[in-house]
């Protein structure tokens, strides 16, 4: 009894194995039919063998453990805005805006809204140089915006940027944001130290000076006498002012340039260190670093300079980083282009607005349709924004507009603010009252179209959607004026005057930008002054 069991026992057993083998090769069979049918239907082009693709990523992930960072950039490609920010690009620039003696003039963009007003600066360097067909100039733009500004405005641009080895090495947020002050010294130094070991000599001026006539035609003779021409404070204290300064290429700048350059690249974010006052201490003038950025860095090379007025020929309009105000002062002082202040023949169009009470809704809707009719039916016409007031100097233009998210979109060099009608340079530009008809285009009349309110249409369609989008974006932001000119505009952050704030806090330094000094604080230890 006992072996029959057994036997029974095995027979079950061999039974199972064989179902199980059944089973087994009845799925692979119907896998493989599956996977035939499959492939049967996918593009040749796309099939990958499975050996190949194991090998390929193996490949790819040796490669991507031994990559090094050169290569790495190489691997991840450039951006769009790399070509700017190239030796090769600084070069053409060098090589096509140069005049004859190897000598450019540049300026520095970005920040505190300065790139909105790049054409002007560009279009001012021209009228006063020798050869207004070429103004021997460029821009140097600090960030993307100020970049694309420049490109859209037709302005000659180069993008001084951190390099991807650098920016790879940043450890904290806080160094990565760069704060503005740092990416200016960046800009002037490492830029100046590019310029003159191409050959190439160099005027430095900043947005806010503004030029009588064209700089290169005012350096201190001989020019070969100096490396460095730089302009001071004119008596209000002893530091140089490094708004103006001229470097020749020699070998003595080149050295001290690129020494200053990675002086500030390593240290420029360490404590009331200004770009100002570093250079300062280089020149061996006034300023003196602590002992505890000697002993970091090698002896500070020695660069022939002295201090030079250009003659006198600029407005150097120091203010608290609101580049608006800058130009407003500049504006009624016409010290701005000619471009933008036109003559008879420059074309002009403006409503007089007399319901000073017009609802926030209504005042866009006007605004709307003007800026549709300047794309449309008036493209040839600067448009001169209505003011909402019958007194500036009572409700003051920014109770009304947010300039900086405005001029953005719209740009200065086809925008005119209400105050442009109020300056000397302006005044006699002829004005002609109609009523608009969309029947005509008015390319006969020069001058200023003041154009009845009540004929301008409120409804009239976008050119496109992203139109549309632009003209909500620029306007409503703001409440309706009101007196003292306190509105709802929600402006541009000032954190150029901010930072510069806090930077400068040196606890009672005699001379700007410090105040109550404090050994503990101050950085510039040594006063021979004082």
């Amino acid at each position: 009894m006992f072996v029959f069991r057994i036997l029974r026992h095995n027979r079950r057993l061999c039974s199972t194995i064989i179902l199980l083998l059944i089973a087994f090769c009845f799925s692979r069979l119907t896998l493989y039919l599956y996977r035939k049918d499959l492939i049967q239907n996918i593009p040749s082009s796309i099939i990958v063998k499975l050996d190949a693709l194991v090998s390929s990523t193996t490949i790819t992930t040796e490669k991507s453990i031994l990559i090094d960072e050169p290569e790495l950039s190489k691997t991840i490609g450039k951006n769009t805005f790399d070509q700017y920010s190239s030796d090769e690009h600084l070069l053409s620039l060098l090589t096509q805006y140069s005049n004859t003696f190897k000598q450019v003039v540049i300026t520095i963009i970005g920040g505190d809204s300065y790139s909105l007003f790049a054409w002007d600066w560009y279009e001012r360097m021209r009228e006063t140089s020798n050869n207004t067909n070429k103004c021997h100039c460029f821009v140097v733009a600090m960030d993307e915006i100020a970049v694309i500004l420049a490109i859209k405005q037709g302005v000659p641009v180069y993008y001084s940027t951190f390099t991807f080895e650098q920016q790879i090495n940043w450890i904290n947020s806080i160094e990565a944001k760069q704060h503005s002050l740092y990416r200016v010294g960046h800009a002037k130094f490492d830029t100046t130290a590019r310029i003159v070991r191409m050959g190439y000599s160099v005027i430095l001026s900043e947005m806010d000076v503004f030029w009588r006539a064209y700089p290169l035609d005012h350096l201190k003779q001989p020019i070969n006498a100096y490396d460095l021409q730089i302009s001071d404070h004119f008596g209000s204290h002893p530091r140089v002012n490094i708004g103006i300064f001229f470097v020749r290429s020699t070998n003595t700048s080149v050295e001290f340039f690129s020494f200053v350059a990675d002086f500030w690249l390593r240290y420029g974010k360490g404590g009331f260190l200004s770009d100002q006052r570093v250079l300062d201490a280089f020149l061996k003038n006034y300023d003196r670093l602590d002992k505890t950025y000697l002993k970091a860095i090698k002896t500070i090379p020695t660069v022939y300079w002295a201090p030079h007025a250009f003659g006198f020929r600029f407005s150097h309009m120091m203010t608290d980083g609101n580049a608006f105000e800058l130009f407003d002062r500049a504006e009624k002082l016409g010290i701005r282009s000619q471009k933008y202040y036109g003559d008879q023949n420059t074309k002009y169009f403006t409503v007089t607005v007399s319901n000073t009470a017009m609802t926030i809704n209504n005042r866009n809707l006007l605004i709307r349709a003007l800026l549709i009719l300047q794309y449309t039916h008036l493209k040839n016409r600067i448009l001169i924004l209505p003011a909402f007031t019958h007194s500036l100097a009572a409700i003051t233009l920014r109770s009304q507009l947010d300039e900086k998210k405005f001029l953005l979109y719209w740009s200065d060099k086809y925008i005119r603010l209400p105050s442009f009608l109020l300056h000397n340079k302006t005044r006699s530009i002829p004005i002609t009252n109609l009523t608009l008809s969309l029947n005509k285009k008015y390319d006969d009349i020069n001058g200023i179209l003041n154009l009845s309110i009540d004929s301008i249409p409120r409804n009239l369609p976008a050119p496109s959607p992203q139109f549309e989008v632009l003209v909500r974006d620029s306007l409503l932001w703001c409440s309706p004026p009101v007196q003292n000119g306190r509105g709802w505009c929600s402006h541009h952050p000032r954190d150029f005057g901010a930072t510069m704030e806090i930077l400068f806090a040196c606890r009672g330094d005699p001379y700007p930008p410090c105040a109550d000094k404090t050994e503990k604080n101050e950085q510039f230890l040594y006063r021979p002054y004082e």
